[in-house]
């Protein structure tokens, strides 16, 4: 069964571009509130028990990503018994999960005070917070999310994305209510728990109703369960890369310096979760399609296809950074305040942290596509040994400005350099030097055009921050594509580019 790989991705791209706007000003909004109506030191809070609860997903071990990569070849071959064996594993498998991590949080509870420099704000009861925050986890995996599989699988991201819209605008609202009229903190997380069991609710009925004859029943055979056991085990090492990368950073701030420069890093990273936000549709967008394609189509044209989406890729992802570095600061000053507000030395290094983990975005499509999990397992481990190490000593040394300069320097040198060699040596089977050449070009350009428009808009600097943010945003509007377009528009890679846009527009890729 070949997939409808162009048209699914552009309405992936469209629904899933209409949620990581709402996914951004509500919780823009909520983060507002919160500030504004309980204080800054709630915000610490939340980005501290988000990155603790990040840490249980641990559990998972992956297996989620191990399922959705064996659906690949029966829903090519249109094997739907295969399917059905797989998704009954997938929600036994999770049903443990839940357990486990049930357990080990529990099991946590006695040790809070280590990880939590100081005493909770207000008069909130650090453990019921915890435990409101644990119940969301383990709910996420008791109820229904394995349906979520099946809708990865067969490339509908605009279905994860409309149900991610609808909950998201319903529980938002209800909290936005909650913390202006209440101002309780604990009716806000019991909201929170709630959405969750709304948002997988609706994925069972949705997928119930798209695919009435995928059902839990049947068997995985033996040699399939041994492939997805490989799979899990590289996975397993991913996921401890990806929990020391994005959430070790909150809790060693949080250790080291306290609530509000924890606060201070969750507002700043806000912006980057936001961006990765928009960034994680296209990519969702692509993965299933992908996957198809590496059942279907050469390596090859793998290739070719995966270099001219990364050329297009690398262009967004500049433009995003140069425009974090020129709006940042009015930004942040108009929404937090001056006094909660980093220096540039130290903000600067937040778009090129941002930059540093788009480069290996689409490269890493193909490779999740193609099953390298277990390919990665020595990657993983040695970005996620670098990282925890280096977070601890430079986050000693040099408090927040260490602890981001360790995550970049892990991610270039370990996490992009790594997984490149892993998927030209197991994949693509050729040498990487043309792809590694266009990408240093790539950085050397962004830094370059990056300096360009920051020094511009520095020119900028009225009293009125929005003014500020307003005339910055109109000048990184009209110089970043022409900066592009100049430095460009004459390579065979920019009208390669071209071409493929204008193909998939017009539906004839």
């Amino acid at each position: 069964m070949k997939l409808e790989k162009v048209k699914n991705t552009k309405k992936g791209l469209v629904y899933g571009s209409i949620n990581r706007i709402v996914g951004l000003l509500l919780p823009f909004v909520i983060q507002t509130v919160t500030i504004h109506r309980l204080g800054i030191e709630y915000i610490g809070v939340k980005g501290l028990f988000s990155s603790v609860l990040t840490v249980f997903s641990l559990a998972e071990l992956g297996f989620g990503s191990a399922i959705v990569y064996a659906m690949y070849k029966p829903i090519a071959e249109d094997n739907k018994e295969e399917i059905n064996a797989l998704l009954k594993l997938y929600r036994k498998i999770y049903r443990i999960i839940g357990l486990v991590i049930l357990i080990i949080g529990l099991a946590l509870i006695p040790f809070l005070d280590i990880i939590v420099k100081e005493e909770c704000p207000g008069d909130l009861s650090l453990t019921l917070v915890y435990l409101l925050y644990l119940a969301n986890t383990v709910i996420s995996y008791w109820m229904f999310s394995y349906k979520a599989s099946v809708l990865n699988a067969y490339q509908r991201y605009d279905v994860i994305s409309n149900i991610s819209t609808i909950t998201l605008v319903v529980s938002s609202s209800v909290q936005i209510f909650v913390l202006c009229v209440w101002k309780d903190f604990y009716a806000f997380l019991v909201v929170m728990v709630l959405a969750t069991v709304l948002n997988n609710l609706i994925t069972y009925v949705a997928v119930k109703r798209l695919y009435p004859e995928i059902k839990c029943e049947g068997q995985v055979g033996e040699a399939a369960v041994a492939e997805i056991k490989k799979k899990v085990l590289g996975l397993l090492t991913g996921k401890v890369c990806g929990v020391t990368r994005n959430t070790f950073d909150s809790i060693f701030i949080s250790a080291f310096l306290g609530w509000t420069q924890t606060a201070i890093y969750s507002n700043y990273f806000y912006i980057i979760i936001a961006l990765n936000s928009f960034t994680s549709v296209i990519l969702g967008a692509l993965l299933g399609g992908v996957g198809n394609s590496i059942v279907l189509e050469s390596k090859q044209k793998n290739y070719k296809d995966m270099m001219t989406m990364n050329n297009i890729y690398l262009f967004i992802a500049g433009a995003m950074a140069i425009c974090m570095l020129c709006l940042y600061q009015p930004f942040m000053s108009k929404w937090m305040g001056p006094e909660n507000v980093y220096p540039n030395h130290i903000m600067i290094l937040f778009p090129i942290y941002f930059y540093m983990t788009k480069m290996g975005d689409i490269r890493g499509v193909y490779a999740d596509a193609a099953g390298l999990f277990w390919e990665n397992r020595w990657r993983y481990v040695a970005e996620a040994a670098l990282n925890i190490f280096l977070n601890y000593i430079l986050g000693k040394l040099f408090g927040v400005v260490g602890i981001l300069a360790a995550t970049i320097v892990t991610v270039f040198f370990v996490a992009f350099l790594g997984s490149t060699h892993v998927a030209f040596k197991h994949y693509f089977e050729k040498g990487m030097k043309k792809y590694l050449g266009i990408q240093l070009i790539m950085l050397a350009f962004t830094f370059l055009a990056g300096a360009l428009v920051f020094s511009v808009c520095c020119l900028i600097n009225y009293e009125s921050e929005i003014l500020t943010f307003l005339i910055r945003s109109v000048i990184c509007v009209v110089l970043i594509p022409l900066l592009y377009w100049a430095a460009f528009h004459w390579t065979g890679e920019y009208r390669e580019a071209r071409e493929f846009i204008i193909r998939v527009v017009l539906k004839k890729a």
